[in-house]
């Protein structure tokens, strides 16, 4: 048995760089006859023995043995424990554990944010309810605010849980309205945001508010990595940067090997900590969520504060892959946010390129409404600061790109259209992409030229999608072989959105520095808790 995995190895690198902690020893529960080897191991891998020894016990016993006590001597990366049975044996617990003080306490605030997914949240409920009292009882200070943006939700409060009924003002609303329930309570230290569909180990809270017990550093702030709920071993991304684009780090990850699991905890930049897990200290909050609705919002709020961002092995959820979420108006609602958080926080002139390609790939793969939706997004936050303020609810946007999308609706299980599997096996050759290009990808074809059959479907993929589209007449994505939706070919409205995404292009360009400058100016006031106090309680304005 060996604890050489995500949950099980002990992160030296982490410890030894950003926390006090020195004195370091394992404990085994146990009943039997065991040789207990505690090993380091360094980023390639090479490993050394620390220790080895025997131990043995006739009934259910405690067994405790000193690792180190000075944790910055350890010149290894990471640990792990290996035990071998000299006879039948029963291991009922292993914990690192440690007889030094902390350096101070640590009270958090969880907030989960949720909005009429009443399955999800009973399920997130009950397991924390459990979770709560037992940590609350034994040292641990830890109580869940649910933010509650719909319909009324099946979650019993109690002492350490508490529903709060909100507007629905999306994810920003909810977060910001949890923030601030939490700041009311001064013995709170740090906040927790978290989604409700995050499928999160409890043990990921405990190792984390343990963490921030022994911090040297008072703006440290922990984001939480996410792994895939349809390969529960592959991540999704361990943080991430923006400058004009999110860069997840360490994404694709296959953490079932040690020297993945050790390679992801080397320490790394991250500019901000996604709300599916990220921690921060309540003292160094300046701002709330800027109104994004959703998408966006966590990006944002991490850029405008100086929070000391980190990962860690064993902090992390599971969640549904982002593809899986896609359509126009997740389009309308990323774009908008990318455009917005370039504009305040760098990299405008790459978000400028971006949504070029963006919308010019969207045309060429048949997904004419997701260009419009980009179009839309871009005359949003052209208009200006007014707009965010008028459209927190986001009701009226959400009924325009509705009515805007004229083709990619879901399929509800009816028929289809033949259409014969493609694959993207082979690369594409030079002549081939020229060939789409300068045709704007069939664009400029007569339709008599398409070739037989005229119905393809595939995988729906972020990449190389727009290859399938050249010379099809429909095409039917796929998403792990179910069809989602039929994208049809229609070289009018084609051309309708390229030409108004153009003109959008353009006019980003000219107004880029007066965009900066107005929303630098507006920034302070859309995220201040007197802007959300007005729309947590309309009645009162």
């Amino acid at each position: 048995m060996s604890s050489n995995t995500l949950y099980g190895a002990f992160s030296v690198c982490k410890w030894r760089e950003y926390t006090e902690l020195n004195q370091l020893s394992l404990q085994i529960r146990f009943q039997g006859d065991l040789l207990i080897r505690i090993w380091g191991a360094s980023q390639h891998c090479s490993k050394e023995l620390i220790l080895e020894k025997r131990a043995s016990t006739p009934s259910s016993g405690v067994q405790k043995i000193e690792i180190s006590k000075a944790l910055s001597e350890l010149e290894y990366d990471s640990l792990y424990v290996e035990l071998v049975s000299l006879s039948e044996s029963e291991v009922y617990s292993m914990e690192f554990c440690t007889q030094q003080t902390p350096s101070q306490d640590v009270a958090l605030a969880i907030v989960i944010t949720t909005f009429n997914r009443p399955n999800d949240i009973k399920a997130t409920g009950a397991r924390l309810s459990q979770f709560l009292e037992q940590v609350n009882q034994e040292g641990l200070s830890i109580q869940t605010f649910v933010i509650n943006n719909g319909d009324e939700i099946p979650v019993n409060e109690t002492p350490y849980l508490k529903v709060i009924n909100n507007p629905n003002l999306g994810g920003a609303g909810g977060f910001s309205r949890g923030l601030v329930e939490a700041r009311k309570n001064a013995s709170f230290t740090h906040c927790l945001f978290m989604d409700d569909d995050a499928s999160c180990e409890t043990s990921s809270l405990v190792l984390a508010c343990r963490f921030l017990a022994f911090s040297r550093f008072d703006d440290l702030a922990l984001s939480g990595a996410m792994l895939k709920s349809n390969i529960k071993y592959m991540q999704h991304e361990a943080g991430a940067r923006f400058h004009g684009l999110v860069k997840p780090l360490k994404s694709n990850l296959d953490l079932r090997g040690y020297s993945n699991v050790i390679f992801n905890d080397l320490p790394e930049r991250v500019d901000y900590g996604a709300w599916w897990f990220f921690l921060f200290p309540l003292d160094r909050v300046k701002h709330l969520a800027f109104p994004f609705f959703v998408r966006g919002d966590d990006i944002e709020f991490s850029l405008s504060h100086d929070f000391r961002i980190i990962t860690l092995n064993g902090v992390s959820t599971w969640q549904d892959d982002f593809a899986e979420k896609s359509g126009p108006m997740v389009t309308y609602l990323s774009t908008r946010s990318t455009l917005v958080t370039s504009l305040l926080h760098g990299g405008w002139f790459k978000t400028w390129l971006w949504f070029a390609v963006s919308a010019l790939k969207s045309g060429f793969g048949l997904c004419y409404d997701r260009t419009m939706a980009h179009c839309q997004a871009a005359e949003d936050v052209l208009d200006g600061t007014d707009f965010w303020s008028e459209n927190v609810d986001m009701k009226g946007r959400r009924a325009l790109i509705n009515e805007q999308t004229r083709y990619e609706r879901n399929l509800d299980g009816g028929s289809t259209p033949n259409a014969m599997g493609h694959s993207f096996n082979k690369k594409e050759g030079a002549f081939h992409k020229m060939a789409r290009f300068l045709t704007l990808n069939g664009h400029l074809i007569p339709e008599s030229l398409f070739r037989r059959p005229a119905v393809v479907s595939c995988d729906f993929s972020l990449s190389p999608f727009t290859r399938v589209s050249f010379l099809r007449r429909e095409v039917i994505y796929t998403r792990r072989g179910r069809p989602v939706f039929i994208a049809r070919h229609d070289k009018r409205y084609f051309f309708l959105v390229m030409t108004r995404a153009f003109s959008l292009w353009c006019k980003l360009a000219l107004r880029g520095k007066i965009l900066q400058k107005q929303y630098g100016s507006a920034h302070s006031e859309l995220t201040s808790a007197a802007f959300w106090q007005r729309h947590f309680f309309p009645s009162d304005r």
